[in-house]
């Protein structure tokens, strides 16, 4: 039997954020998946609320404040807890490990804070540029969730051996949850925007775009028995050096912004949407793509980033920074019901290929072989 940490101190946020949900769901599924190893949960204060059902064990740190987490607490505890590897799933490993520290396994997310610096707040951006060279070259294996961050990572960390500690483990969907009723206001048929409202979202273009096409379509758009340009709804909690951007989003007519909503409610909005509008400027997977390909719910994408490696050609690419692009991709659309059909059933094929049972698994053989390696 093997013995495995997960550092899950930064679990404590809420759940619909993209690498939160990768460290719960992976944690959820290698205890739940154990196959005769044993788990210990790395917790700021009390166990996560979506992991307090786990039958595992766990150590408490007296506080949630992360960095003094990282450079105190837990280069004690990783020597303490008497593990073979340890998972680092939501931020890098602590920059200044203890000799004999079990092999550490890292995921990064993506590699926004370098390139696109100006639309990640600084404080990940001055973290994240001091420990994460230094962690790629102490981890004894590095996942990342696409190709296209396989490649930035390679990019932008040239360094002796990364490239053989690099896996791709994809995220995978949730279990699924009853829809509740839609908000009151909301008609289905909606186009859906769903994420964080921070610039590298690019809600500025989106908005100019449905500007743009409530003006006038050059063909008719009918969706279910209504004609015209359907209400566009924002799903997302505020983020960071967003401006003006929801004072425009709540004064743009026809736009309903919705802040973060609960699980059913999202379910609600993924079945009854029409489209998804997900013209981003950069992602290192997409959670709200894959989402809505479950749901079969055909979307218009940017194609930057790892989006139209995670569509596989079961959405419309933009260019994510041309308004007059994202208009006419919506519309074409939105006009076009046999479109939609088609990409539907393509979206839900390939969303069929992301679990989180086999993100755990190929994270649980690679905790394995670092693990028995014994390389620190």
């Amino acid at each position: 039997m093997s013995r495995f940490a997960i550092d899950v101190t930064a679990c404590w946020r809420p759940r619909r954020v993209g690498m939160l949900t990768v460290a719960v769901e992976l944690a959820r599924e290698l205890v739940a998946r154990r196959d005769g190893d044993a788990y210990t949960l790395l917790c700021s204060r009390e166990r996560p609320r979506a992991l307090r059902d786990l039958d595992c064990e766990a150590v408490f740190a007296p506080n949630r404040h992360e960095v003094v987490l990282k450079a105190r607490w837990l280069p004690i505890v990783e020597g303490q807890v008497g593990c073979d590897a340890i998972l680092y799933p939501y931020w890098p490993s602590p920059p200044f490990r203890r000799t004999g520290a079990p092999p550490a396994a890292v995921y990064i997310h993506d590699l926004a804070f370098r390139l696109r610096p100006a639309e990640v707040p600084w404080q990940q951006r001055l973290y994240l540029g001091r420990v994460l060279g230094r962690a790629l070259r102490q981890a004894a294996a590095v996942l990342v969730p696409s190709e296209a961050t396989r490649r930035d990572v390679l990019s932008f960390y040239p360094l002796a051996g990364v490239e053989e500690k690099l896996t791709i483990v994809p995220g995978g969907l949730s279990a699924p949850v009853a829809a509740g009723p839609l908000p009151e206001g909301i008609e289905p048929g909606f186009i859906l925007a769903v994420g964080t409202v921070e610039p590298r979202k690019n809600y500025s273009r989106l908005l100019a775009a449905y500007r743009r096409l409530r003006s006038g379509t050059s063909v008719p758009v009918v969706i279910g028995r209504h004609a015209g340009v359907p209400q566009l709804v924002i799903a997302g909690r505020p983020g960071w050096a967003y401006g003006d951007t929801l004072l425009k989003i709540r004064a743009e007519p026809g736009v309903r912004y919705l802040g973060q909503v609960d699980e059913p409610t999202l379910e609600a909005l993924y079945s009854s949407a029409s489209v998804l509008a997900f013209p981003s400027l950069y992602e290192g997977f997409g959670l709200p793509l894959l989402e809505a390909m479950a749901h079969g719910l055909p979307a218009v994408i940017g194609k930057a980033g790892a989006l139209p490696e995670l569509a596989e050609g079961a959405a419309l690419e933009v260019d994510p920074q041309d308004v007059d692009a994202i208009a006419a991709a919506l519309e074409k659309l939105l006009a076009d019901a046999d479109l939609r059909k088609k990409l539907a059933e393509a979206g839900r094929q390939r969303a069929s290929q992301f679990t989180w049972a086999r993100a755990a698994e190929l994270t649980r053989q690679i905790l394995r072989r670092i693990g028995n390696s014994g390389a620190a």
